[in-house]
């Protein structure tokens, strides 16, 4: 691994998502926020270079934030995530990365303590460094 693709990733699914979806998407969330919402969470990169190619496994967990009292809201949000983000690929190219395939390998949903309930996609990419050393 020559690169890391983390902020390259992070930029273009937020990008995406806030085109895409009609609540709020957040790297940062502001006091003011109003649910439902969503947020990025842990990003994981794995090694998967071969001898001609400098390519990672990236996993991302995107949170889902609901006032709503049971899960209906949430896995509404969910199957629509999940359907967007396996139909079109990210554009990394502005980076000199290029998605080669996308998936969703996990979904959870939970109450939260207060009031409403959480969800969170694990979104996989298989992602190769475009840049020449």
């Amino acid at each position: 691994m020559k690169r890391l693709p983390n902020n390259a990733v992070q930029k273009a699914l937020l990008l995406f998502l806030r085109a895409n979806v009609d609540i709020p998407v957040y790297d940062y969330v502001p006091e003011e926020a109003k649910l439902p919402f969503i947020t990025l969470g842990a990003i994981n990169v794995q090694d998967q270079s071969t001898k001609a190619e400098d390519m990672t496994h990236v996993s991302i967990q995107i949170h889902i934030w609901s006032h709503y009292k049971g899960r209906y809201e949430i896995n509404i949000l969910a199957e629509e995530l999940m359907r967007l983000l396996t139909k079109e690929q990210l554009d990394l190219g502005g980076e000199s990365f290029c998605a080669l395939s996308q998936s969703i390998d996990f979904y959870e949903t939970y109450p939260e303590e207060d009031n409403g309930y959480s969800g969170i996609l694990t979104f996989e990419m298989m992602v190769q460094n475009m840049k020449e050393d």
